[in-house]
């Protein structure tokens, strides 16, 4: 892609800064947006029109505009040729990106598993942040689709903020905030009901020097926060997206997965940027819907340091990819976005912080439909990303829990040996079953099963402990995300279920809850913790171990319950929005129609329970019947990327 710099000297004459709704230039926005895109084209580049597209040959043309503060509100991306907006022309791919100064130098490429950070300063089912919110929620794909280590943080105050930028140190922030102008005519961001200046928000975004490769913003006026979008690159933030279009225009949609993929993927952020909104102005005008008739399409910005590089692509791949295939051959990598449960990875992110044995997350009531085995998946799939070796013990039923210590020590080995195997890692030398020469683990392992004696706890103890911790040293070795850092990590499901197999000090027979200590399974040097899920009221020996260990800090208790109405309806919105569905018929993109009722919604949702298993087929039973009743819309954007592709001979 051919990159020309657009200055106001060089195309727009002196008087493109007028007040042209007073001076009788071009019409206001609220004009017909053809109308008003010719003005806009007419002033910036009419004049240097066909010079423009013989430099770019058959390339495609990036428009970067290093114009004034003053010019930046106006909506160049809707600039119009006459015959259609330069955004969907038919034989040239157009992309109209704004610079600005920087004093900064240019943030090296991203070369392990990017990570992301999607911030809110306040709850993500605030009426008016929901706009925002549901941006984050198709963004959200990169998670399940392993593209990136990413983190949701709702009600965040300023130093909240701050706290996470300098814990994650994100590559990418996703801002969704409510938005206003200050009497000055400058953007101000709420975060948890007080305003955020911008130079309050550039020190909280780029904690103690930390540069985040792209900042998108998704708030009230934040199609053209000049001020705040030129802090941001000033300080070194080379990418700022700014987000004001409705997620309901397929254009809106398009234009966010693309340009969030190719950041990524490791693709042109101009090139990708520009072909999302192409694909769907093309995908639209085949239609009755004609785009140049509104401004939607146009709003997302994305405005760039004066010194990116032409084509700059700012992260490797290949790091998340690698992740992403060990997870699958693993078993943890699925679809679609995981919702709700905040409160349980917040406990996740600290395993390693402080002493941390047992993390359970029990219900007190219903169990079976509360998606335990999807949650110890998507704990296991982040604590990979993160570079540690999660052990997955599920699914299990009443007839294949263990039963026995034995069987759970037996368990716990042969998820060593497949992680091992898994991770392309030599055959574990596993001392608790005591191999003989050139004996496979799991032969080793069966034989340990079948000894006839009783096992008790300080038998294997030490034994599994140095297994566990061999296994994290051996896996530190594969380089990023595994290091020095690199700890195992053991996921038990149902722990109801052990009938015979927990324990617990003084019962017989003994059981998992009689090994750990306050290491988990591991060592001071090397902790092992175990996260479980389990029916509490259906759990004696886990009740009466929560029952006695009070304020102990290394045995934590997160409740599993069904997920509340307001958090349910936007998390199941979030998963519409993805095209993921095993059924072709409904793997669409499906969004609330405009002006639908948030209550009525919400009230219809609610008939699911806020239980998560039912997404795969209630939830989309309900939908179906919602869009009969045009409360909700069913997009083919998947389709119309593809056939957008196919046409152009590009990578879907």
């Amino acid at each position: 892609m051919k990159r020309v710099v657009i200055s106001v000297d060089e195309g727009a004459g002196e008087d493109a800064g007028k007040d042209t709704d007073r001076d009788g230039g071009w019409p206001a926005p609220g004009a017909d947006a053809r109308v008003y895109g010719r003005a806009l084209f007419d002033r910036l580049l009419a004049d240097r029109w066909p010079d423009l597209l013989g430099q770019a040959g058959d390339a495609g043309l990036e428009l970067a505009l290093d114009l004034p503060a003053e010019l930046q509100a106006h909506p160049w991306e809707a600039m119009h040729d006459g015959r259609h907006p330069l955004a969907a022309h038919p034989d040239r791919l157009i992309s109209i990106t704004r610079v600005l100064p920087t004093a900064a130098p240019v943030a090296a490429r991203v070369t392990a598993s990017p990570t992301v950070l999607f911030a809110s300063g306040a709850k993500l089912t605030d009426p008016v942040i929901l706009p925002g919110a549901m941006f984050l929620g198709l963004l959200r794909a990169c998670e399940s689709e392993g593209l990136a280590v990413a983190r949701v943080a709702e009600s965040l105050t300023l130093d909240a903020l701050a706290r996470r930028c300098e814990l994650l140190r994100p590559d990418l922030v996703h801002l969704v905030a409510h938005g206003g102008l200050d009497e000055d005519g400058h953007l101000r961001l709420e975060l948890a009901g007080e305003p955020a200046t911008t130079a309050q928000l550039v020190h909280a975004l780029l904690p103690g020097g930390h540069r985040p490769l792209a900042v998108v913003l998704s708030a009230c006026h934040s199609a053209s926060p000049a001020s705040l979008a030129a802090a941001l690159v000033a300080a070194g933030v080379p990418i700022v997206v700014a987000m004001d279009g409705e997620i309901g225009e397929q254009a809106c949609r398009l234009f966010s997965r693309r340009l969030v993929k190719a950041l990524l993927n490791g693709e042109s952020v101009a090139e990708a940027a520009a072909h999302g909104r192409r694909a769907a102005l093309l995908a639209e005008t085949t239609g009755d819907n004609d785009p140049g008739a509104r401004l939607d399409w146009a709003r997302p910005t994305v405005f760039t340091a004066a010194s990116l590089p032409e084509s700059f692509r700012p992260i490797d791949p290949d790091p998340g990819r690698m992740v992403l295939r060990r997870a699958r051959r693993l078993g943890l990598a699925q679809r679609p976005v995981y919702i709700g449960r905040r409160a349980i990875f917040e406990q996740v992110d600290t395993l390693f912080t402080g002493e941390v044995a047992l993390l359970a997350a029990t219900s007190e009531g219903e169990f079976s439909r509360l998606g335990a085995t999807r949650l110890l998946s998507e704990i296991g799939f982040r604590l990979l990303q993160e570079g540690h070796v999660p052990l997955l013990l599920a699914p299990h039923k009443a007839h294949t829990a263990p039963r026995s210590l034995r069987a759970v020590v037996a368990e716990i080995l042969r998820a060593a040996a497949k992680a091992a195997e898994q991770l392309e890692l030599p055959p574990p030398h596993l001392e608790t079953v005591a191999p003989g020469p050139g004996d496979p683990p799991r032969r080793a392992i069966a034989a340990f099963l079948d000894a006839p004696a009783p096992l008790r706890p300080d038998d294997v103890c030490d034994s599994l402990a140095a297994d566990l911790v061999r296994l994290a040293g051996a896996a530190a070795s594969l380089g990023p995300p595994f290091g020095p850092h690199t700890r195992v990590v053991v996921l038990a499901e149902a722990l109801h279920l052990w009938l015979g197999a927990l324990g617990w000090i003084g019962a017989e027979p003994p059981g998992l809850l009689d090994l750990l200590t306050p290491n988990g399974l591991g060592t001071p040097g090397s902790p092992v913790p175990v996260v479980a899920t389990a029916a509490l009221g259906q759990c004696a020996p886990l009740a009466a171990f929560k029952a006695d260990q009070p304020g102990i800090d290394a045995y934590r208790f997160e409740r599993l319950d069904p997920l509340p109405d307001d958090e349910a309806t936007l998390g199941y919105q979030w998963v519409l929005l993805q095209p993921w569905h095993p059924d072709a018929h409904l793997r669409k993109t499906w969004v609330a129609a405009p002006g639908h009722d948030r209550e009525a919604l919400r009230e219809t949702f609610g008939t699911l329970g806020g239980y998560p298993a039912g997404i795969a087929d209630r939830l989309y039973d309900l939908v179906s019947v919602l869009t009969i009743w045009k409360h909700f819309v069913a997009c083919d954007d998947e389709g119309a990327w593809r056939e957008y592709a196919r046409k152009h001979r590009l990578e879907p």
